[in-house]
């Protein structure tokens, strides 16, 4: 008998939903979902839902039915007509046990399959329905606030968010003081989903640590506080194995964490923005190097060139922002060399300057501009900072370009004034 949830209406066929037990090798008739979501079911013959054909209900109640039930391969689910659901019930079960092509045929036109979900096609690595929102709540962030500033999709892909977030509150017993966090996810062995809060990192020395057994140089400290990345790829010790990987390195630039990815588990695109990537620029790219892309369409209709390179933290290829490009550009830039830059003390030095370095007064070269050369180093040292070693401890005139130490003549005049200056020893008095 049709259960009175939706009493058919005269001269419209309904449907209903069988599921086949595998396992048991029974088929039952749907009779609905209880309070906690498990299906209710009854024999072919019992108490069963009816549904609309074309009507939401059933496309809601097949999609439930997947999302509550993940491990589905004992289970399958049919349609068809109420009013030949006990000839399909048997058939359906007769199939199971004793496959045939024309049965197979019959059951495969009942089967309903998997909907199409929204989340998998997005490539979610977690499920959202597996999340503890409500303890997330208690310190501040809801899965609505993620999908207000657009994170919810990337945090569900299992990325770092890119906005932050203030959260405060009392987390198992401890209060949690209103501080700015990036939020992420990840699977513990148990299989439960839990979310990770990066606070800022304010270690100074962080980069001067050896990370997973790799020292930093200081071309690549440079690189990972300017830009962003390492700018190549390196060999760590693999947490989980203790065996070496290669991978990317990159500091977040908000919260300073380093992150890495594996580089041979990477795959550069074909192309970009509608821009198809070269065999030499895939090579830049799977070396870690930024690389410039021109003509690159974006979704505002423009097109434009833009600076792009791997990144650990986004776990792929990144639009480094204006500042990472200046810094990149003035480090692939050689320094030009100067000569007859005047010192704290107006003598000339010879020197090295970054190409688009101003000073005070554009297009003039300042000294404090200028990183001095090899020979004019000790000449800057003592003229502009004031600095003496013991060489030029007593040096009164401005040293000159090359010179480390006072001349002879210089030194000369030095010891002649330390004597002339130096008290005479009393002989005491004559008696």
């Amino acid at each position: 008998m049709a259960n009175g949830m939706n009493p058919p209406t005269e001269g419209q066929e309904k449907d209903v939903l069988l599921v086949l037990n595998k396992q048991q090798g029974k088929v039952s008739a749907v009779k609905g979902f209880d309070k906690e979501g498990n299906l209710q079911t009854v024999p072919p013959g019992g108490e069963f839902m009816q549904v609309d054909r074309n009507g939401d209900i059933i496309s809601n109640l097949v999609a439930n039915f997947y999302r509550k039930f993940q491990d589905t391969e004992g289970l399958a689910l049919f349609r068809c007509k109420a009013s030949e659901m006990e000839q399909n019930a048997k058939a359906i079960e007769d199939n199971h046990r004793h496959p045939t092509p024309e049965g197979d045929k019959r059951t495969e036109a009942l089967h309903v399959p998997k909907p199409d979900n929204p989340e998998s096609k997005q490539g979610y690595r977690f499920d959202p329905a597996k999340i503890d929102w409500e303890s997330l709540k208690k310190v501040g962030i809801t899965a609505e606030t993620l999908k207000n500033t657009k994170d919810y999709d990337r945090v569900m892909r299992g990325y770092k968010s890119r906005n932050t977030y203030t959260v405060s509150g009392t987390i198992g017993g401890f209060y949690l003081r209103p501080t700015d966090v990036k939020l992420s996810f990840y699977q513990a062995k148990d299989g439960t989903i839990v979310p990770k809060l990066h606070g800022v990192q304010q270690d100074e020395k962080l980069l001067q640590r050896p990370y997973n057994g790799h020292e930093f140089s200081k071309q690549e400290q440079g690189n990972l506080q300017h830009i962003g990345n390492l700018g190549s790829v390196v060999q760590i010790t693999d947490p989980k194995s203790g065996g070496q990987i290669p991978v990317f390195i990159s500091r977040d630039r908000y919260t300073h964490e380093l992150e890495y990815m594996r580089a041979d588990k990477w795959k550069c695109p074909d192309a970009v923005c509608g821009v198809k990537v070269s065999p030499e620029q895939k090579a830049a790219f799977e070396a870690g190097k930024a690389v410039r892309m021109e003509n690159l369409q974006f979704k505002d209709g423009t097109r434009r060139s833009a600076y792009l390179q791997v990144s650990a933290v986004e776990r792929g290829l990144e639009f480094l922002p204006m500042s990472a490009v200046q810094a990149l550009q003035q480090g692939q830039q050689p320094a030009q060399q100067v000569a007859g830059v005047k010192d704290g003390q107006g003598v000339e030095f010879n020197g090295h300057v970054q190409p688009g370095v101003q000073g005070k007064f554009p297009g003039k070269v300042q000294p404090k501009d200028v990183t001095p050369a090899a020979e004019s180093r000790t000449q800057v040292a003592v003229n502009t900072e004031g600095k003496t070693n013991e060489a030029t401890k007593q040096t009164k005139e401005p040293l000159k370009q090359g010179q480390d130490k006072p001349t002879a003549k210089q030194k000369e005049k030095q010891d002649k004034t330390l004597k002339a200056d130096k008290p005479k020893k009393s002989r005491g008095m004559k008696m």
